[in-house]
């Protein structure tokens, strides 16, 4: 199949923001409110809720660092939300999607393509003719190992949720240069 579509969606820095206020907002009030009101008191308990009960203040003890923890990753990353960069890009060549892949897939490795719903989201999973051989980011395998063993999903997941592009726009392409499954 000959055709010069291409398709490019990148990062959204809205998106970015918005996902990052929401982390930052979350890590505020974990670490600055007091849960412990929601514990029994395991003096007054025994065995297994006696215990569990323990567990959960040790819990409440450690949740403010974790709170601190989310706001500092937060501020850490708002530079990086800022930036513009390529998240997905579909041309002749092959698949670029730079979180995912160290370089771009062409078309000849691209076994098939599957629609995937993780959760309310769709994604595009990806399977890749001898993909232990193709260079994908240490991460972004990991990832697609843990996916594989919950459902049928492919070597990479490609997701829009922190880009300005559309789904169907990108399977619009995607179709003028392989069939993609439908979703299941």
């Amino acid at each position: 199949m000959t055709t010069n579509a291409t398709y490019t969606a990148r990062r959204s820095p809205v998106r970015m923001l918005a996902i990052i206020a929401f982390l930052i907002a979350f890590g505020l009030v974990v670490a600055l409110v007091d849960l412990s009101f929601l514990l029994s008191d395991p003096d007054q308990l025994s065995g297994r809720s006696a215990r569990r009960a323990r567990t959960g203040a040790m819990l409440v003890e450690v949740l403010p660092y974790m709170g601190w923890f989310a706001v500092a990753a937060g501020l850490v990353a708002i530079p990086l939300s800022v930036r513009k960069s390529t998240e997905v890009e579909i041309t002749p060549e092959g698949i670029s999607c730079p979180p995912a892949l160290k370089e771009t897939l062409p078309w000849n490795r691209v076994e098939r393509l599957a629609i995937r719903k993780m959760m309310t989201y769709r994604v595009l999973a990806v399977f890749i003719s001898d993909a232990g051989s193709f260079p994908i980011k240490p991460l972004a395998r990991k990832v697609a190992q843990m996916n594989k063993t919950s459902g049928d999903y492919g070597d990479i997941n490609i997701e829009l949720n922190r880009s300005d592009g559309n789904f169907d726009a990108m399977l619009a392409v995607l179709e003028q240069y392989r069939e993609v499954e439908p979703v299941r």
